[in-house]
C-alpha cells in the first residue's frame, strides 16, 4: 500500500508553506518593502504603458485594402464607373474601394467637406452614354468613433503617464528611497575617504615619520588639542583651527597628516581640493557644508584637504578667467571654518605646494592659523628616513649614511623609491638581504635611469665620455668644492652616456659667491677636458652649459653678485617647485639687460678659463683616471681617491704661474 509522503514537496509541506505566508509578510517592515518594490513597480508600470502604447498604435493603423492609388486615380475610376462599392473612413481620411473586377484599392483624400462631396458626386454620377448603365456603387460612411477615443489616449494620456513615471522614478532616486540608487544624482554629498584607524589599530604614527623634527613639534600641539583639550581651556589658550602644510612634492605632507590622526587616535577625513569644483553652480559649497556636517558628527576628528589650491585659489585674479563656482566654494569653506568652536574637537589640515596663490582671507588668523613648511631633508634627515624605510628589511653591512650623502636634495618619497629599487634588485638577484651594491645601483637608477646595456659605445665615444667625467672630477677637487666625488662611470643610463656622482660634505643654507664660482668652474670641467685633449667639444656638454647659464643668470640678476649692476635684483627668485616663470623682466631697461648679459658672459668665460687651467696643469692625473676608467667602466670613491690626491689646487696653480685669480 502506498502511503502519502511527508517529505519536502509533499501536500503537507505545500499547505504549511501557504499557511506561513502571513507570518513571513509580517516580518517584512513596510518601509523596507516599499523601498524595495518602488523601483520595480515603476519599471513594471513603464513596461505596461509601453505595451499598451504599442497595442493602441496597432489599433490606430489607418484602414487599408489592396493596392494604394492616388486620389486623382480613384476619381478617374469613379468617372469611368469602375467602382462597385466604397467605404469612406472619416478619421483616417481614406477611401477603400472595390472595383467591378473584384480588385480592391484605397486612397487618401483631403479631409474637407468640399473634397468629400466631389468624391461622393463622382461615385454616384450615372452613366448616360451607355445603353446598359452600371448600377450605382454602394457608398458607406464609417465615423470611427472608437478610433477617436484611442487617438486621444495615444496622443495625450500615455505621454502624460510616461512623464509621471519618469518624474516619480527620479524623485525616488534623489530622495534615496530607491533601493541601491540613493547616491545617484546626489551631487551635493561629499564623498570623502574615512579612516577610523587609531593609534592602537595599525595606523600611521609619529614613529613612522622622520626627517622633519620641526614639523613634528608643531603638529604635536594638534595631537594634544585633540586628546586633552582641557589643558588648553585651563590656560586660556586657543588651539589653531587650521594648519597649512606647504612644501615641495614628495616631502610627506599627506603622511604627516595621517600620522597626526594616528597619534591622536581620532577619525581621519581625507578629501582633495579638486573634488569641490564641479560644473554645476552651488555643488562645491554644498559639498563643503556636507563635509563639515559629517565632521561635527564624528568629532573629535581631523579634516585633511589635499591640494587645497584647487579650491582656495586667490579670488579676482586674471581677466575673463574667473570661476564663480570656485569662489562660492571658497567662501563657504571660510564660513565653515569660522563657524565651529575650537572646543568642538575638529582640526583642519591642508596641504599644498603652491602657497603663494592661496587667497589671503583663507590664511588669516582664525582659519589657517599656522603654516608648517616641510622642506627637503638634510643629510641627517635623509639617514633617518632611510632607517625608517629599512626597518622591516634585512640589511647586509649597508651604510645608510653613505647612501644619504649620495642623495642630496632627495625628498622622502624619492628615498622610499631608492629603498624599493634596492629591494627589487635583491629579488632579481635571488638574494636574502640588501647589500651596499644594491643601494648604489638603486641610487644610479633613480638619478640617471637603468643601465642601457643594449647600447654599445664605440671606443672613441667611451674615451670622450671618460675624459669628460674625469675633467669634472679633477676640476671639482682642484677648486675646493664642498663635495666629494664618490663615483665615475662611462656606462650609459637613461639619456646620459656617463655621469659623475658627488655628495655635499656639509649641508649649508647660505651659499657664498665663491662657492657658486667653484660650482660654475666645475660645470666647465668636462668641456675643458674635451677641448684640451681632442681640440674640439662634443654634444654631451649641452646639459652642463644649460645649468651653467642658469646659475650665472641667478648670480648676476638674482643674488646681486655683480658689482656692475649696483647690487640690484632683476630676476625674482621663487621656489623651484611652484612651477612658475620668474624670468619676467618687462620693467627692466634695455641698457640694464645688456649689462646683465655682459656679466653672465663674464662669469661663464672666467669659469671656463679656470677649468681649462686646471685640466692643463693636471693632464697627467686626468689621463691616469681615464686609463683605469676605460678598463673598469666605473670607479667608486675609494678607487678614485688616490688619483684625486695628486690634483693640484687652483690657488697653488695660480701662485706658481704668477697670474692673478681673475686672469686665471
Amino acid at each position: 500500500m502506498i502511503q502519502p509522503t511527508k517529505e519536502k514537496g509533499g501536500v503537507g509541506a505545500v499547505v504549511a508553506r501557504i499557511k506561513s505566508i502571513p507570518e513571513l509578510l509580517g516580518k517584512v517592515s513596510l518601509p523596507s518593502l516599499s523601498k524595495m518594490t518602488a523601483p520595480l513597480l515603476l519599471t513594471l508600470a513603464l513596461l505596461l504603458t509601453g505595451t499598451f502604447f504599442l497595442i493602441l498604435r496597432y489599433l490606430d493603423t489607418p484602414a487599408a485594402g489592396g493596392k494604394e492609388v492616388s486620389y486623382s486615380t480613384l476619381i478617374g475610376y469613379a468617372q469611368d464607373h469602375r467602382v462597385a462599392g466604397v467605404v469612406l473612413y472619416s478619421e483616417d481620411s481614406r477611401a477603400v474601394a472595390t472595383l467591378r473586377d473584384k480588385t480592391q484599392v484605397f486612397a487618401s483624400y483631403p479631409k474637407s467637406d468640399v473634397m468629400t462631396n466631389d468624391l461622393v458626386n463622382a461615385l454616384l454620377a450615372k452613366d448616360t452614354t451607355a445603353k446598359n448603365p452600371a448600377p450605382t456603387p454602394n457608398v458607406t460612411f464609417d465615423q470611427q468613433q472608437t478610433k477617436a477615443f484611442l487617438r486621444f489616449v495615444d496622443q495625450f494620456l500615455i505621454p502624460l503617464l510616461v512623464l509621471a513615471c519618469v518624474f516619480s522614478f527620479f524623485f525616488l532616486l534623489i530622495t534615496g528611497k530607491a533601493s541601491g540608487a540613493g547616491d545617484f544624482l546626489s551631487f551635493s554629498k561629499m564623498r570623502a575617504k574615512m579612516q577610523r584607524k587609531g593609534k592602537n589599530k595599525g595606523g600611521i604614527t609619529f614613529d613612522k615619520v622622520a626627517g622633519v623634527p620641526e614639523a613634528l613639534i608643531e603638529l604635536q600641539e594638534v595631537v594634544d588639542y585633540l586628546t586633552a583639550p582641557a589643558r588648553f581651556v585651563a590656560m586660556g589658550a586657543r588651539a589653531p583651527k587650521g594648519l597649512l602644510l606647504c612644501g615641495p612634492p614628495g616631502t610627506g605632507k599627506t603622511l604627516l597628516a595621517r600620522a597626526v590622526a594616528g597619534e591622536a587616535g581620532v577619525p581621519f577625513i581625507s578629501i582633495s581640493g579638486s573634488e569641490f569644483v564641479e560644473s554645476l553652480v552651488g555643488v562645491g559649497a554644498a559639498r563643503v557644508r556636507d563635509l563639515f556636517r559629517q565632521a561635527r558628527a564624528m568629532a573629535p576628528c581631523i579634516i585633511f584637504i589635499d591640494e587645497i589650491d584647487a579650491a582656495g585659489r586667490q579670488r579676482g585674479v586674471g581677466m575673463g578667467q574667473g570661476n564663480d563656482e570656485r569662489e562660492q566654494t571658497l567662501n563657504q569653506l571660510m564660513v565653515e571654518m569660522d563657524g565651529f568652536s575650537p572646543s568642538l574637537g575638529i582640526a583642519v589640515l591642508a596641504a599644498t605646494n603652491r602657497p603663494d596663490i592661496l587667497d589671503a582671507a583663507l590664511l588669516r588668523p582664525g582659519r589657517f592659523d599656522r603654516q608648517v613648511v616641510i622642506d627637503v631633508p638634510d643629510v641627517k634627515g635623509r639617514t633617518a628616513i632611510l632607517e625608517v624605510h629599512c626597518r622591516n628589511r634585512i640589511l647586509d653591512n649597508v651604510d645608510l649614511s653613505q647612501v644619504a650623502k649620495e642623495t642630496p636634495g632627495f625628498t622622502g618619497a624619492e628615498l622610499a623609491n631608492i629603498v624599493n629599487e634596492a629591494a627589487l634588485l635583491a629579488v632579481r638577484r635571488s638574494q636574502g638581504s640588501l647589500s651596499q651594491q644594491d643601494f648604489n645601483e638603486a641610487v644610479d637608477r633613480v638619478i640617471a635611469g637603468p643601465a642601457r646595456k643594449s647600447h654599445l659605445l664605440t671606443p672613441e665615444e667611451k674615451e670622450i665620455i671618460a675624459y669628460h667625467e674625469a675633467g669634472h672630477a679633477v676640476v671639482a677637487r682642484a677648486v675646493g668644492m664642498r663635495a666629494g666625488v664618490v663615483k665615475l662611470s662611462v656606462v650609459a643610463r637613461g639619456r646620459q652616456l656617463g655621469h659623475t656622482t658627488t655628495y655635499l660634505t656639509t649641508d649649508r643654507m647660505v651659499v657664498l659667491r665663491s662657492d657658486l664660482e667653484r660650482q660654475l668652474t666645475t660645470m666647465f670641467g668636462g668641456l675643458a677636458a674635451e677641448d684640451l685633449v681632442f681640440g674640439e667639444v662634443s654634444t654631451g656638454n649641452s646639459a652642463d652649459l644649460h645649468d651653467a647659464t642658469e646659475l650665472a643668470k641667478k648670480m648676476a640678476g638674482t643674488f646681486g653678485m655683480s658689482s656692475e649692476l649696483s647690487r640690484m635684483q632683476i630676476v625674482k627668485e621663487g621656489a623651484s617647485y611652484l612651477g612658475r616663470d620668474f624670468t619676467s623682466m618687462g620693467m627692466t631697461s634695455p641698457k640694464t639687460l645688456e649689462a646683465m648679459d655682459n656679466e653672465i658672459r663674464r662669469f661663464l668665460e672666467t669659469a671656463e678659463t679656470r677649468a681649462r687651467t686646471v685640466c692643463t696643469r693636471n693632464r697627467i692625473v686626468m689621463e691616469e683616471i681615464v686609463r683605469v676608467l676605460m678598463e673598469q667602466e666605473t670607479l667608486s670613491g675609494p678607487e678614485i681617491e688616490p688619483f684625486l690626491r695628486q690634483v693640484k689646487p687652483l690657488a697653488e696653480l695660480i701662485q706658481g704661474s704668477g697670474e692673478s685669480e681673475e686672469e686665471a
